[in-house]
């Protein structure tokens, strides 16, 4: 029952669980951003606006923002990690050798996608549902540097937690923020995006 709550209605279930088990909300927002990133049956928990909540519910001094900050960090971090892991030894086992798929030329091919342009996609692919679930795998399953990996996911998990904890710390108990809440976490990922673009911009323009 609490579960479904969760996810139909996390904003709810997730005040519910604070008021009645304080303790366990802390366990069960960790597990929540850990598996649905780390774990590709749980792509379907929710995300972006969980997260929100989880903010607005440190501003209303519910959740502990001093908490939740250090825990969903490693949550995301490690659920990246877990992703790479099981893509890399169950992924590959599975589907390259077992099923055949992709064939040889396609898993290099994706394999110098990854290595290429797989660092800054790994920045902001949390904002993105079921792709946040899907890229970790991926990038074990096609064997990424794990370093390069490690690092991109690292700050890409700093980006995406302290951005939407963060902004429903500060805006979260705004009606029109509440009502809009996919729009102004897609708002802040395109702003997020536009940032990075113009830093590239600017650094090529000023080699030449």
């Amino acid at each position: 029952m609490l579960f479904s709550l969760l996810v139909a209605h996390f904003d709810q279930g997730l005040h519910s669980l604070v008021m009645h088990h304080a303790g366990l909300a802390y366990v069960v927002i960790f597990a929540v951003v850990f598996l649905q990133i780390g774990v590709l049956p749980f792509f379907f928990l929710p995300s972006n606006p969980f997260l929100f909540v989880c903010g607005t519910l440190c501003a209303a001094g519910d959740l502990s923002l001093t908490v939740v900050l250090p825990l969903l960090l490693p949550a995301a971090w490690l659920g990246s990690l877990s992703g790479y892991g099981l893509g890399k030894t169950v992924g590959y086992a599975f589907f390259v050798r077992y099923l055949g798929w992709p064939k040889a030329d396609q898993l290099e091919r994706t394999h110098h996608f990854y290595d290429k342009y797989g660092a800054v996609g790994l920045l902001f692919c949390n904002y993105l549902p079921v792709i946040r679930t899907l890229a970790p795998f991926l990038a074990g399953m096609t064997r990424m540097q794990v370093g390069t990996f490690a690092r991109s996911t690292g700050l890409g998990s700093v980006i995406w937690v302290s951005g939407c904890v963060m902004t429903g710390y500060f805006f979260g108990n705004i009606p029109i923020v509440q009502r809009h809440l996919g729009l102004f976490a897609l708002g802040g990922l395109a702003l997020v995006i536009v940032i990075f673009l113009a830093n590239r911009l600017f650094r090529v323009l000023k080699k030449h």
